[in-house]
Protein backbone atom coordinates (compact mmCIF):
# COMPACT_ATOMS: atom_id res chain seq x y z
CA UNK A 1 0.00 0.00 0.00
CA UNK A 2 1.52 3.85 -0.91
CA UNK A 3 1.72 6.00 1.51
CA UNK A 4 0.83 9.61 1.25
CA UNK A 5 2.97 12.19 2.68
CA UNK A 6 1.93 15.65 3.24
CA UNK A 7 5.19 18.31 2.29
CA UNK A 8 7.37 18.60 4.68
CA UNK A 9 7.23 15.06 4.44
CA UNK A 10 9.26 12.92 6.89
CA UNK A 11 10.32 13.04 10.10
CA UNK A 12 13.08 15.85 9.97
CA UNK A 13 15.68 13.07 11.58
CA UNK A 14 14.51 9.92 10.13
CA UNK A 15 13.43 10.08 6.52
CA UNK A 16 10.86 8.03 4.52
CA UNK A 17 12.06 4.43 5.18
CA UNK A 18 11.87 3.71 2.04
CA UNK A 19 13.60 6.41 0.70
CA UNK A 20 17.04 4.77 -0.75
CA UNK A 21 14.73 2.77 -2.70
CA UNK A 22 12.71 5.48 -3.72
CA UNK A 23 16.23 6.92 -4.86
CA UNK A 24 17.80 4.38 -6.72
CA UNK A 25 14.47 4.23 -9.01
CA UNK A 26 14.73 7.73 -9.19
CA UNK A 27 18.31 7.84 -10.07
CA UNK A 28 17.33 5.44 -13.07
CA UNK A 29 14.56 7.75 -14.67
CA UNK A 30 16.88 10.62 -14.49
CA UNK A 31 19.31 8.27 -16.00
CA UNK A 32 17.17 7.66 -18.44
CA UNK A 33 16.98 11.51 -19.41
CA UNK A 34 20.09 12.86 -19.62
CA UNK A 35 21.32 9.77 -21.48
CA UNK A 36 18.97 11.08 -23.90
CA UNK A 37 19.57 14.07 -24.34
CA UNK A 38 23.75 12.99 -25.69
CA UNK A 39 22.96 10.02 -26.95
CA UNK A 40 21.22 11.59 -29.81
CA UNK A 41 23.41 14.00 -31.41
CA UNK A 42 26.17 10.73 -32.16
CA UNK A 43 22.65 9.09 -34.38
CA UNK A 44 21.96 12.14 -36.19
CA UNK A 45 23.76 11.59 -39.65
CA UNK A 46 22.52 7.39 -39.29
CA UNK A 47 19.14 9.58 -38.79
CA UNK A 48 19.60 12.06 -41.61
CA UNK A 49 20.55 8.81 -44.07
CA UNK A 50 18.03 6.40 -43.31
CA UNK A 51 14.76 8.69 -43.04
CA UNK A 52 16.19 10.45 -45.91
CA UNK A 53 15.79 13.78 -43.49
CA UNK A 54 16.84 17.19 -44.60
CA UNK A 55 18.92 19.18 -42.34
CA UNK A 56 16.13 21.43 -40.75
CA UNK A 57 14.80 17.75 -39.73
CA UNK A 58 18.19 16.90 -38.10
CA UNK A 59 17.91 20.50 -36.22
CA UNK A 60 14.49 19.76 -35.14
CA UNK A 61 15.17 16.27 -34.22
CA UNK A 62 17.69 18.03 -31.60
CA UNK A 63 15.97 21.12 -30.88
CA UNK A 64 12.53 19.73 -30.32
CA UNK A 65 13.42 18.02 -27.34
CA UNK A 66 14.67 20.25 -25.43
CA UNK A 67 11.76 23.19 -26.51
CA UNK A 68 9.54 20.84 -25.21
CA UNK A 69 10.98 19.80 -22.05
CA UNK A 70 11.64 23.99 -21.31
CA UNK A 71 8.53 24.74 -21.69
CA UNK A 72 6.90 22.42 -20.16
CA UNK A 73 9.05 21.88 -17.26
CA UNK A 74 7.82 24.83 -14.37
CA UNK A 75 4.53 23.87 -15.12
CA UNK A 76 5.38 19.97 -14.50
CA UNK A 77 6.68 20.64 -11.01
CA UNK A 78 3.55 22.77 -10.37
CA UNK A 79 1.46 19.72 -11.15
CA UNK A 80 3.06 17.36 -8.97
CA UNK A 81 3.23 19.71 -6.25
CA UNK A 82 -0.61 20.29 -7.02
CA UNK A 83 -2.13 17.15 -7.62
CA UNK A 84 1.43 14.66 -6.14
CA UNK A 85 4.41 14.08 -7.01
CA UNK A 86 4.36 10.19 -7.42
CA UNK A 87 1.56 10.31 -9.98
CA UNK A 88 3.10 13.39 -12.31
CA UNK A 89 6.29 11.09 -12.07
CA UNK A 90 4.32 8.25 -13.13
CA UNK A 91 2.24 9.78 -15.65
CA UNK A 92 5.73 11.24 -17.01
CA UNK A 93 7.80 8.28 -17.18
CA UNK A 94 4.97 6.66 -18.81
CA UNK A 95 4.69 8.89 -21.64
CA UNK A 96 8.25 8.71 -22.22
CA UNK A 97 8.57 5.43 -22.51
CA UNK A 98 5.63 5.43 -24.85
CA UNK A 99 7.04 8.09 -27.06
CA UNK A 100 10.56 6.30 -27.03
CA UNK A 101 9.05 3.53 -28.76
CA UNK A 102 7.45 5.80 -31.45
CA UNK A 103 10.68 7.24 -31.67
CA UNK A 104 12.20 3.80 -32.56
CA UNK A 105 9.52 2.75 -35.06
CA UNK A 106 9.16 6.38 -36.64
CA UNK A 107 9.02 5.94 -40.72
CA UNK A 108 9.53 9.70 -41.66
CA UNK A 109 11.47 12.46 -40.12
CA UNK A 110 8.12 14.40 -39.16
CA UNK A 111 7.02 11.54 -37.00
CA UNK A 112 9.98 11.24 -35.32
CA UNK A 113 10.17 15.49 -34.39
CA UNK A 114 6.32 15.00 -33.15
CA UNK A 115 7.65 11.63 -31.48
CA UNK A 116 10.64 14.04 -29.96
CA UNK A 117 8.55 16.87 -28.73
CA UNK A 118 6.27 14.38 -26.90
CA UNK A 119 8.84 12.58 -25.46
CA UNK A 120 10.35 15.92 -24.55
CA UNK A 121 6.96 16.99 -22.63
CA UNK A 122 7.01 13.59 -20.94
CA UNK A 123 10.16 14.53 -19.39
CA UNK A 124 9.19 17.98 -18.23
CA UNK A 125 6.38 16.16 -16.40
CA UNK A 126 8.71 13.52 -15.17
CA UNK A 127 11.97 14.83 -14.14
CA UNK A 128 10.69 17.73 -12.04
CA UNK A 129 9.54 15.30 -9.66
CA UNK A 130 12.85 13.62 -8.72
CA UNK A 131 14.49 16.54 -6.80
CA UNK A 132 11.33 17.73 -5.19
CA UNK A 133 10.67 13.65 -4.04
CA UNK A 134 14.32 13.87 -2.77
CA UNK A 135 13.76 17.20 -0.52
CA UNK A 136 10.51 15.90 0.98
CA UNK A 137 12.04 11.91 2.04
CA UNK A 138 15.02 12.68 2.80
CA UNK A 139 16.44 14.63 6.45
CA UNK A 140 18.50 17.50 5.59
CA UNK A 141 21.50 15.33 7.18
CA UNK A 142 21.10 13.00 4.33
CA UNK A 143 19.91 15.45 1.05
CA UNK A 144 23.70 16.42 0.35
CA UNK A 145 24.55 12.63 -0.23
CA UNK A 146 21.50 12.28 -2.23
CA UNK A 147 21.59 14.95 -4.02
CA UNK A 148 25.74 14.23 -4.57
CA UNK A 149 24.54 10.38 -5.78
CA UNK A 150 22.03 11.94 -8.37
CA UNK A 151 24.84 14.47 -9.85
CA UNK A 152 27.11 11.53 -9.95
CA UNK A 153 24.29 9.40 -11.97
CA UNK A 154 24.44 12.86 -14.76
CA UNK A 155 27.76 12.74 -15.10
CA UNK A 156 27.91 9.26 -15.42
CA UNK A 157 24.83 9.88 -18.00
CA UNK A 158 27.41 12.80 -20.19
CA UNK A 159 30.08 10.51 -20.54
CA UNK A 160 27.88 6.94 -21.68
CA UNK A 161 25.82 9.01 -23.87
CA UNK A 162 27.72 9.43 -26.73
CA UNK A 163 29.93 6.41 -26.28
CA UNK A 164 26.24 4.03 -26.23
CA UNK A 165 24.79 5.64 -29.45
CA UNK A 166 28.23 5.28 -31.26
CA UNK A 167 28.38 1.43 -30.22
CA UNK A 168 24.10 0.72 -30.69
CA UNK A 169 24.46 2.64 -34.16
CA UNK A 170 27.59 0.97 -35.14
CA UNK A 171 27.02 -2.55 -34.56
CA UNK A 172 23.44 -2.37 -35.61
CA UNK A 173 21.84 -4.24 -32.34
CA UNK A 174 19.61 -6.41 -33.97
CA UNK A 175 19.54 -4.47 -36.76
CA UNK A 176 17.61 -1.97 -35.48
CA UNK A 177 20.36 0.85 -36.37
CA UNK A 178 19.91 4.06 -34.64
CA UNK A 179 16.42 3.13 -33.62
CA UNK A 180 18.23 1.06 -30.68
CA UNK A 181 19.08 4.55 -29.28
CA UNK A 182 15.51 5.02 -28.58
CA UNK A 183 14.33 1.56 -27.94
CA UNK A 184 16.60 1.06 -25.25
CA UNK A 185 14.29 3.15 -23.37
CA UNK A 186 11.61 0.33 -23.70
CA UNK A 187 12.34 -2.15 -21.27
CA UNK A 188 14.12 -0.23 -18.79
CA UNK A 189 11.31 2.67 -18.83
CA UNK A 190 8.72 -0.19 -17.90
CA UNK A 191 10.92 -1.57 -15.31
CA UNK A 192 11.39 1.70 -13.44
CA UNK A 193 7.45 2.02 -13.74
CA UNK A 194 6.75 -1.10 -11.88
CA UNK A 195 9.51 -0.30 -9.28
CA UNK A 196 8.41 3.50 -9.15
CA UNK A 197 4.35 2.36 -8.45
CA UNK A 198 6.00 0.22 -4.98
CA UNK A 199 8.43 2.20 -4.17
CA UNK A 200 8.33 5.59 -4.55
CA UNK A 201 5.78 7.55 -1.59
CA UNK A 202 3.41 10.09 -2.57
CA UNK A 203 4.31 13.38 -1.75
CA UNK A 204 2.48 16.77 -2.45
CA UNK A 205 3.49 20.53 -1.40
CA UNK A 206 1.00 22.27 1.87
CA UNK A 207 0.88 25.76 -0.46
CA UNK A 208 1.05 24.75 -4.19
CA UNK A 209 1.33 27.28 -6.82
CA UNK A 210 -1.22 26.95 -9.35
CA UNK A 211 0.34 25.92 -12.83
CA UNK A 212 0.32 29.38 -15.42
CA UNK A 213 -1.27 27.60 -18.60
CA UNK A 214 -1.48 31.36 -19.62
CA UNK A 215 1.93 31.55 -19.90
CA UNK A 216 3.27 28.38 -20.85
CA UNK A 217 0.41 28.93 -24.34
CA UNK A 218 2.31 32.29 -24.72
CA UNK A 219 5.77 31.90 -24.58
CA UNK A 220 5.70 28.61 -26.78
CA UNK A 221 3.57 30.44 -29.73
CA UNK A 222 6.15 33.01 -29.35
CA UNK A 223 9.01 30.86 -29.25
CA UNK A 224 7.28 28.81 -32.13
CA UNK A 225 7.06 32.21 -34.24
CA UNK A 226 10.92 32.47 -33.85
CA UNK A 227 12.15 29.00 -34.31
CA UNK A 228 10.44 27.44 -36.98
CA UNK A 229 11.18 30.20 -38.90
CA UNK A 230 14.18 30.15 -38.33
CA UNK A 231 14.95 26.59 -38.87
CA UNK A 232 12.52 25.66 -42.07
CA UNK A 233 13.57 29.44 -43.90
CA UNK A 234 16.93 28.44 -45.44
CA UNK A 235 15.53 25.41 -47.38
CA UNK A 236 12.04 27.49 -48.68
CA UNK A 237 14.65 30.45 -49.71
CA UNK A 238 13.11 32.61 -46.96
CA UNK A 239 9.76 33.39 -48.42
CA UNK A 240 8.09 36.65 -46.97
CA UNK A 241 6.34 34.62 -44.45
CA UNK A 242 9.45 33.93 -42.40
CA UNK A 243 9.99 37.53 -42.00
CA UNK A 244 6.33 38.00 -40.99
CA UNK A 245 6.15 35.30 -38.29
CA UNK A 246 9.68 36.25 -36.42
CA UNK A 247 7.97 39.83 -36.47
CA UNK A 248 4.96 38.71 -34.82
CA UNK A 249 6.50 36.86 -32.53
CA UNK A 250 7.83 40.18 -30.45
CA UNK A 251 3.93 41.44 -29.56
CA UNK A 252 3.19 37.81 -28.29
CA UNK A 253 6.64 38.09 -25.96
CA UNK A 254 5.07 41.23 -24.45
CA UNK A 255 1.79 39.66 -23.72
CA UNK A 256 3.56 36.92 -21.73
CA UNK A 257 5.69 39.75 -20.04
CA UNK A 258 2.61 41.74 -19.41
CA UNK A 259 0.98 37.99 -18.19
CA UNK A 260 3.63 37.50 -15.93
CA UNK A 261 3.49 40.69 -14.29
CA UNK A 262 -0.12 40.36 -13.23
CA UNK A 263 0.55 36.68 -12.05
CA UNK A 264 2.92 37.76 -9.61
CA UNK A 265 5.42 34.79 -8.12
CA UNK A 266 2.85 32.46 -9.19
CA UNK A 267 3.44 33.36 -13.12
CA UNK A 268 5.49 30.91 -14.88
CA UNK A 269 8.63 33.11 -14.79
CA UNK A 270 8.46 35.19 -12.15
CA UNK A 271 9.39 39.07 -13.41
CA UNK A 272 10.21 40.04 -10.19
CA UNK A 273 13.08 37.48 -9.53
CA UNK A 274 15.24 39.63 -12.69
CA UNK A 275 15.18 42.49 -9.74
CA UNK A 276 18.37 40.49 -8.88
CA UNK A 277 21.22 41.94 -11.39
CA UNK A 278 22.81 37.85 -10.15
CA UNK A 279 19.49 36.16 -11.45
CA UNK A 280 19.26 38.21 -13.97
CA UNK A 281 23.13 37.55 -15.36
CA UNK A 282 23.01 34.23 -14.36
CA UNK A 283 19.47 33.22 -16.74
CA UNK A 284 21.34 35.12 -19.64
CA UNK A 285 24.70 33.55 -19.17
CA UNK A 286 22.88 29.60 -18.76
CA UNK A 287 20.90 30.81 -22.16
CA UNK A 288 23.87 32.18 -24.14
CA UNK A 289 26.40 29.00 -22.76
CA UNK A 290 24.17 26.26 -23.27
CA UNK A 291 22.68 27.76 -26.84
CA UNK A 292 26.82 28.13 -27.86
CA UNK A 293 27.43 24.85 -26.58
CA UNK A 294 24.67 22.96 -27.99
CA UNK A 295 24.87 24.50 -31.49
CA UNK A 296 28.35 23.24 -31.37
CA UNK A 297 27.95 19.88 -30.58
CA UNK A 298 25.23 19.46 -33.77
CA UNK A 299 28.24 21.22 -36.12
CA UNK A 300 31.30 19.35 -34.59
CA UNK A 301 29.31 15.46 -34.89
CA UNK A 302 28.28 16.44 -38.40
CA UNK A 303 31.55 17.25 -39.17
CA UNK A 304 33.33 14.57 -38.13
CA UNK A 305 30.58 11.99 -39.93
CA UNK A 306 29.76 13.34 -42.54
CA UNK A 307 32.88 15.43 -43.13
CA UNK A 308 35.37 13.61 -41.95
CA UNK A 309 34.33 9.93 -42.81
CA UNK A 310 34.27 9.34 -38.42
CA UNK A 311 32.53 5.88 -37.77
CA UNK A 312 29.52 6.69 -34.80
CA UNK A 313 31.21 5.07 -32.37
CA UNK A 314 34.65 6.59 -33.19
CA UNK A 315 32.54 9.75 -32.91
CA UNK A 316 31.45 9.04 -30.03
CA UNK A 317 34.80 8.51 -28.43
CA UNK A 318 36.24 11.73 -29.55
CA UNK A 319 33.35 13.28 -26.89
CA UNK A 320 35.10 11.36 -24.06
CA UNK A 321 37.54 13.60 -23.17
CA UNK A 322 34.95 16.43 -23.00
CA UNK A 323 32.56 14.36 -20.50
CA UNK A 324 35.72 13.52 -18.52
CA UNK A 325 37.09 17.67 -18.20
CA UNK A 326 33.43 18.39 -17.57
CA UNK A 327 33.51 15.95 -14.26
CA UNK A 328 36.57 16.89 -13.00
CA UNK A 329 35.84 21.11 -12.44
CA UNK A 330 32.01 20.33 -11.86
CA UNK A 331 32.74 17.97 -8.65
CA UNK A 332 35.18 20.64 -6.75
CA UNK A 333 32.78 23.17 -8.06
CA UNK A 334 31.45 24.46 -4.61
CA UNK A 335 34.76 24.59 -3.25
CA UNK A 336 35.98 26.60 -6.28
CA UNK A 337 32.96 28.90 -6.15
CA UNK A 338 33.86 29.56 -2.10
CA UNK A 339 36.88 30.40 -2.48
CA UNK A 340 37.23 32.29 -5.96
CA UNK A 341 33.46 33.59 -6.47
CA UNK A 342 32.23 34.33 -9.58
CA UNK A 343 35.73 34.14 -11.29
CA UNK A 344 35.31 30.51 -11.91
CA UNK A 345 32.73 30.94 -14.84
CA UNK A 346 34.54 33.98 -16.13
CA UNK A 347 37.75 31.68 -16.31
CA UNK A 348 35.91 28.71 -17.49
CA UNK A 349 34.12 30.63 -20.12
CA UNK A 350 37.10 32.29 -21.87
CA UNK A 351 38.67 28.21 -21.35
CA UNK A 352 36.40 27.23 -23.70
CA UNK A 353 36.72 29.99 -25.81
CA UNK A 354 40.42 29.01 -26.46
CA UNK A 355 39.82 25.67 -26.83
CA UNK A 356 37.41 26.38 -29.45
CA UNK A 357 40.17 28.32 -31.04
CA UNK A 358 42.80 25.90 -30.64
CA UNK A 359 39.98 23.41 -32.67
CA UNK A 360 39.03 25.31 -35.24
CA UNK A 361 43.14 25.71 -35.93
CA UNK A 362 43.92 22.22 -35.76
CA UNK A 363 41.21 20.57 -37.46
CA UNK A 364 41.62 19.93 -41.24
CA UNK A 365 40.87 17.20 -43.47
CA UNK A 366 43.54 15.26 -42.37
CA UNK A 367 42.43 15.40 -38.55
CA UNK A 368 42.44 12.90 -36.48
CA UNK A 369 40.85 11.41 -33.08
CA UNK A 370 43.92 12.09 -31.00
CA UNK A 371 44.15 16.05 -32.41
CA UNK A 372 41.14 16.83 -31.17
CA UNK A 373 41.54 15.11 -27.60
CA UNK A 374 43.35 18.41 -25.60
CA UNK A 375 40.69 20.77 -26.91
CA UNK A 376 38.10 18.75 -26.31
CA UNK A 377 39.38 18.32 -22.60
CA UNK A 378 39.87 21.99 -22.22
CA UNK A 379 36.43 22.45 -23.28
CA UNK A 380 35.07 20.38 -20.86
CA UNK A 381 37.12 22.13 -17.99
CA UNK A 382 35.39 25.09 -18.81
CA UNK A 383 31.84 24.02 -18.75
CA UNK A 384 31.83 22.12 -15.72
CA UNK A 385 33.57 25.58 -14.60
CA UNK A 386 30.82 27.48 -15.74
CA UNK A 387 27.98 25.66 -14.80
CA UNK A 388 28.68 25.27 -11.09
CA UNK A 389 28.88 28.99 -10.32
CA UNK A 390 25.86 30.14 -12.15
CA UNK A 391 23.73 27.91 -9.77
CA UNK A 392 25.62 28.98 -6.68
CA UNK A 393 25.78 32.56 -7.09
CA UNK A 394 22.56 33.45 -9.25
CA UNK A 395 20.02 32.61 -6.10
CA UNK A 396 22.72 34.39 -3.97
CA UNK A 397 20.28 37.32 -3.86
CA UNK A 398 17.01 35.25 -4.34
CA UNK A 399 14.68 35.31 -0.90
CA UNK A 400 13.96 31.73 -0.14
CA UNK A 401 10.78 31.87 -1.04
CA UNK A 402 11.03 32.16 -4.21
CA UNK A 403 13.83 29.20 -4.28
CA UNK A 404 11.55 27.01 -6.60
CA UNK A 405 10.78 29.26 -8.90
CA UNK A 406 14.56 30.66 -9.35
CA UNK A 407 15.81 26.77 -9.76
CA UNK A 408 13.05 26.31 -12.69
CA UNK A 409 13.41 29.28 -14.08
CA UNK A 410 17.27 28.87 -14.61
CA UNK A 411 17.11 25.63 -15.61
CA UNK A 412 14.36 26.63 -18.30
CA UNK A 413 16.85 29.06 -19.30
CA UNK A 414 19.74 26.48 -20.28
CA UNK A 415 16.86 24.50 -22.43
CA UNK A 416 15.85 27.41 -24.23
CA UNK A 417 18.93 28.24 -24.84
CA UNK A 418 20.17 24.97 -26.29
CA UNK A 419 16.86 25.23 -28.44
CA UNK A 420 17.53 28.64 -30.05
CA UNK A 421 21.36 28.02 -30.52
CA UNK A 422 21.03 24.69 -32.38
CA UNK A 423 18.19 27.05 -34.39
CA UNK A 424 20.31 30.11 -35.09
CA UNK A 425 23.89 28.85 -35.02
CA UNK A 426 22.51 26.00 -37.10
CA UNK A 427 21.37 28.36 -40.02
CA UNK A 428 24.84 30.01 -39.99
CA UNK A 429 26.38 26.56 -39.90
CA UNK A 430 24.26 24.94 -43.07
CA UNK A 431 24.11 28.31 -44.87
CA UNK A 432 27.59 28.57 -44.49
CA UNK A 433 28.10 24.51 -45.60
CA UNK A 434 26.45 25.67 -49.18
CA UNK A 435 28.53 28.61 -50.11
CA UNK A 436 31.88 27.35 -48.90
CA UNK A 437 31.21 24.38 -51.03
CA UNK A 438 31.90 26.00 -54.54
CA UNK A 439 34.98 27.64 -53.17
CA UNK A 440 36.78 24.72 -51.15
CA UNK A 441 36.19 22.79 -54.99
CA UNK A 442 37.77 25.26 -57.07
CA UNK A 443 41.10 25.13 -54.85
CA UNK A 444 40.93 21.36 -55.87
CA UNK A 445 40.40 21.64 -59.79
CA UNK A 446 44.30 21.82 -60.85
CA UNK A 447 44.02 18.61 -58.72
CA UNK A 448 41.08 16.84 -60.46
CA UNK A 449 42.43 18.03 -64.06
CA UNK A 450 46.07 16.22 -62.67
CA UNK A 451 44.00 13.05 -62.16
CA UNK A 452 42.69 12.94 -66.02
CA UNK A 453 39.48 14.95 -65.38
CA UNK A 454 38.80 17.21 -68.43
CA UNK A 455 37.94 20.85 -67.56
CA UNK A 456 34.67 20.43 -68.66
CA UNK A 457 34.07 17.79 -66.97
CA UNK A 458 35.58 19.71 -63.69
CA UNK A 459 32.63 22.31 -64.08
CA UNK A 460 29.99 19.35 -64.31
CA UNK A 461 31.45 17.76 -60.95
CA UNK A 462 31.82 20.96 -59.24
CA UNK A 463 27.66 22.14 -60.36
CA UNK A 464 26.89 18.57 -59.02
CA UNK A 465 28.98 18.95 -55.54
CA UNK A 466 27.72 22.12 -54.81
CA UNK A 467 23.77 21.26 -55.38
CA UNK A 468 24.20 18.25 -53.52
CA UNK A 469 25.19 19.85 -50.48
CA UNK A 470 22.71 22.44 -50.55
CA UNK A 471 19.89 19.59 -51.08
CA UNK A 472 17.36 19.52 -48.19
CA UNK A 473 16.47 16.08 -49.06
CA UNK A 474 19.77 13.65 -49.49
CA UNK A 475 18.16 11.18 -51.16
CA UNK A 476 17.35 12.78 -54.19
CA UNK A 477 19.73 13.36 -56.82
CA UNK A 478 20.23 16.95 -58.67
CA UNK A 479 19.69 17.97 -62.05
CA UNK A 480 23.72 18.65 -62.17
CA UNK A 481 24.45 15.31 -61.02
CA UNK A 482 22.26 13.47 -63.54
CA UNK A 483 24.43 13.33 -66.42
CA UNK A 484 27.53 11.34 -64.89
CA UNK A 485 27.94 7.95 -64.84
CA UNK A 486 30.24 4.68 -64.02
CA UNK A 487 32.71 4.44 -61.45
CA UNK A 488 35.01 7.17 -60.19
CA UNK A 489 38.82 6.78 -61.06
CA UNK A 490 40.30 6.25 -57.08
CA UNK A 491 42.17 9.07 -57.52
CA UNK A 492 39.04 11.49 -58.57
CA UNK A 493 37.52 9.85 -55.07
CA UNK A 494 40.39 10.74 -53.40
CA UNK A 495 40.02 14.45 -54.04
CA UNK A 496 36.30 14.41 -53.90
CA UNK A 497 36.81 13.33 -50.33
CA UNK A 498 39.08 15.96 -49.59
CA UNK A 499 37.26 18.36 -50.92
CA UNK A 500 33.94 17.17 -48.56
CA UNK A 501 36.13 17.31 -45.82
CA UNK A 502 37.54 20.41 -46.19
CA UNK A 503 34.33 22.08 -46.54
CA UNK A 504 32.93 20.67 -43.22
CA UNK A 505 36.06 21.88 -41.56
CA UNK A 506 35.96 24.85 -43.31
CA UNK A 507 32.53 25.42 -42.33
CA UNK A 508 33.19 24.44 -38.47
CA UNK A 509 36.06 26.86 -38.10
CA UNK A 510 33.89 29.45 -39.29
CA UNK A 511 30.77 29.24 -37.29
CA UNK A 512 33.50 28.51 -34.03
CA UNK A 513 34.21 31.99 -34.06
CA UNK A 514 30.67 32.69 -33.41
CA UNK A 515 30.62 30.72 -30.76
CA UNK A 516 34.10 32.08 -29.26
CA UNK A 517 32.06 35.21 -29.56
CA UNK A 518 28.94 33.63 -27.54
CA UNK A 519 31.38 32.50 -24.98
CA UNK A 520 32.85 36.46 -24.52
CA UNK A 521 29.63 37.05 -23.99
CA UNK A 522 28.90 34.63 -21.08
CA UNK A 523 32.41 35.98 -19.72
CA UNK A 524 31.40 39.49 -19.32
CA UNK A 525 27.62 38.27 -18.16
CA UNK A 526 29.79 36.49 -15.28
CA UNK A 527 30.61 40.00 -13.85
CA UNK A 528 26.85 40.60 -12.92
CA UNK A 529 27.38 37.97 -10.60
CA UNK A 530 27.58 38.59 -7.03
CA UNK A 531 31.59 38.71 -6.60
CA UNK A 532 31.85 36.53 -3.69
CA UNK A 533 28.90 33.54 -2.32
CA UNK A 534 27.49 35.29 0.82
CA UNK A 535 27.14 32.87 3.61
CA UNK A 536 23.60 32.80 3.73
CA UNK A 537 23.09 32.12 -0.21
CA UNK A 538 19.86 30.35 -1.56
CA UNK A 539 20.76 27.21 -2.94
CA UNK A 540 18.82 26.61 -5.94
CA UNK A 541 18.48 22.71 -7.41
CA UNK A 542 20.02 21.75 -11.05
Amino acid sequence: MNSTLEAPAPPEQTGHPRRWAALAVLMIAGFMDLLDTTIVNVALPAIRGDLNAGYSAVQWVAAGYTLAFAVGMITGGRLGDLYGRKRMFLLGMAGFTVFSLLCGLAWSPETLVAARVLQGLSASVMIPQILSTLYATFPPSERASAGGMFGGIAGLAAILGPLLSGVLVENSVFDLGWRAIFLVNVPVGIAALIAAWIVVPDTRSDHPLKPDLRGMVLVTVALLLVLVPLVQGRELGWPTWTFVSMALSLPFFALFVWSSRARGISALVPIRLFKSRGFAGGAAMLGVFFGGMSAFFLAYTLTMQVGLGFTPLKSGLTSLPFSIGTMITIIPGDALVKRFGRYVGTVGALGFAAAMVGMLSTMDARTDFWDMVPWLLLAGLGMGAVIGPVFAMAGAKVRQEDAGAASGTLNASDQLGGALGISLLGVLFFNNLTSSAGTVFDAHTGQLQAAGVPGQAVAGMKDCYVDMVGMSDPALLPPSCQAGGGALDPAVGSVLGTVRAETFTHTFSTMSWYIVAALGVVALLSFLLPRRLPADATQLNH
